[in-house]
């Protein structure tokens, strides 16, 4: 029989999100190690529908996580590195965007002790681009949001989360987020939304505050901002066409 519906937890590293309940399906999101979901509905075999934290839905298998059964403790910590080692961990390695947990020296993914076997995780601190510049050569995926592998709102979205800042998971859910900034005041960390031909958000990217975008096309990569224009920096053809900047709020209402 199966379990009761209810709160579950992603233990291994990055589980594709689909939408819906078949292999084959777009992946339109990724659940990460350590982050909750609640489970809405069972479909056919091993399928359950599930909810985000953030409110986005899809559908996963169910094999992939596991029910959440006690209080947990600690203080969470979304990863920052590129990849990190670990014991008691699916694969040994967590990549960027993983979700742990720290109570004094002990760490958790999840309701598992774990144990860092490099580099000690600690906040990161900086802004969005600087973090951006650290994924640069990360593969484009669609639906991608780890450092295994970005959609452009993917990056843009654990940018914004790596410093405290919650936006909405697709490009033009965020875009409809922060206050609009004119093209002669554009800052680091200001976000770059980009439009398709019939006028629907399609693109975002990190502003780095001297005329330069960082995105994932094809791959993670800086390239120039010229006016409307976004131009691939090794040949200067226009790639994408831009719609608008903003810039977004710390969740203590400062600005990134």
């Amino acid at each position: 029989m199966a379990r009761p519906l209810g709160q579950a937890w992603a233990f291994l590293s990055h589980v594709p999100l689909r939408a819906e309940a078949y292999d084959r399906s777009e992946c339109v999101n990724e659940v990460l190690a350590g982050e909750t979901v609640m489970e809405l509905a069972l479909g056919a075999g091993n399928w359950v529908e599930v909810e985000l934290p953030d409110g986005y839905r899809g559908w996963m298998d169910r094999r992939q996580l596991r029910p959440v059964t006690t209080m947990w403790v600690g203080q969470p910590l979304r990863l920052a590195e590129l990849s990190s080692a670990w014991d008691n961990v699916a694969g040994g390695w967590l990549p960027a965007g993983a979700c742990v947990r720290q109570s004094g020296s002990t760490w958790f993914l999840g309701e598992d002790e774990i144990r860092p076997t490099s580099k000690v995780p600690s906040p990161f601190d900086g802004g969005m681009a600087d973090w951006a510049l650290t994924m640069l050569g990360v593969p484009y995926h669609w639906g991608g949001r780890t450092g295994w592998g970005f959609d452009c709102s993917g990056l843009v979205s654990l940018a914004a989360a790596l410093v405290g800042i919650q936006v909405p998971r697709d490009a033009s859910q965020q875009f409809k987020v922060g206050i609009d900034v004119d093209l002669k005041e554009i800052q680091r960390d200001d976000v770059a939304f980009f439009q398709n031909e019939e006028g629907r958000i399609t693109h975002v990217g990190l502003c780095d505050g001297s005329g330069k975008v960082i995105h994932a096309s094809g791959e993670v990569r800086v390239d120039v901002l010229d006016g409307q224009d976004l131009r691939r920096h090794e040949d200067g053809v226009v790639s994408h066409r831009l719609a608008g900047v903003k810039r977004w709020r710390r969740l203590d209402g400062q600005p990134q």
